[in-house]
């Protein structure tokens, strides 16, 4: 992750390829005093290039990255949180997979953002690893499949899958340079990418936005720190 590895920083840096320092988010609310978004997103450069774009996700704070234009498509089926507190957990994953595959099915967008909130939830309610995260990671997983086999239903062809988190974390919370909360994962599947191989080299935040934008012929802002996860890739 960058630092600090919170969720609206993190997003941004894994979406424009730029570390904190040059894009200056450096908050985690949507805060319009703030102005807008001063660097594109790599879905924003896609637009710009002519591929079709849409984004699902589930905390409307990430408006802040998808100013009006920058996307063909927003969508925030938006979670009541007080369906964490219980055993009767919301599965906001799956409503933002079954929104992403009709739309999909609908419009083939070439480029697509997919945000699942549900295990951040399940660690802010109930701790960093706790059995209700590892079931919200469940859902997550079955929505991610659902994602997959609505888009194969759709007869697209050729797709790459990129599977990554923001932040890790620690008891209730994160945002601190410590390897709880810097550690994430980062996963290839589909297209072009090598099957059963594990990367040698260090994967940064900003790398997601580079890796898109190779893979589409994009180029991103010179200040961009991010670099292309080649070695991922056949």
């Amino acid at each position: 992750s960058i630092v600090p590895p919170l969720t609206l920083p993190a997003h941004t840096s894994m979406l424009t390829g730029l570390a904190p320092e040059e894009h200056g988010v450096y908050w985690n609310q949507w805060m319009p005093a703030f102005g807008t978004l001063r660097f594109p997103t790599v879905l924003a450069l896609a637009r710009t290039a002519g591929f079709s774009t849409a984004m699902f996700s589930a905390k409307d704070k990430l408006a802040y990255l998808f100013p009006t234009g920058s996307v063909d498509h927003i969508s925030y089926p938006v979670p009541d949180p007080r369906d964490w507190m219980g055993t009767n957990h919301l599965l906001s994953a799956t409503t933002v997979a079954t929104q992403a595959v009709t739309y999909f099915a609908q419009q083939k967008p070439r480029l697509m953002f997919v945000h699942f909130p549900d295990a951040d939830l399940a660690g802010h309610f109930f701790g960093w690893p706790s059995p209700e995260q590892f079931a919200a990671l469940e859902t997550c997983d079955a929505a991610l499949a659902r994602l997959r086999e609505g888009v194969a239903r759709a007869g697209a062809t050729n797709v790459l899958y990129l599977v990554t988190a923001d932040h890790g974390g620690a008891g209730l919370s994160h945002g601190v340079d410590r390897p709880q909360d810097m550690a994430i994962f980062w996963l290839a599947w589909g297209a072009g990418a090598r099957r059963g191989y594990a990367l040698t080299n260090q994967v940064n935040m900003p790398d997601t936005a580079a890796t898109i934008a190779w893979r589409l012929g994009l180029a991103l802002p010179t200040n961009c720190v991010g670099q292309p996860v080649r070695e991922a890739f056949e």
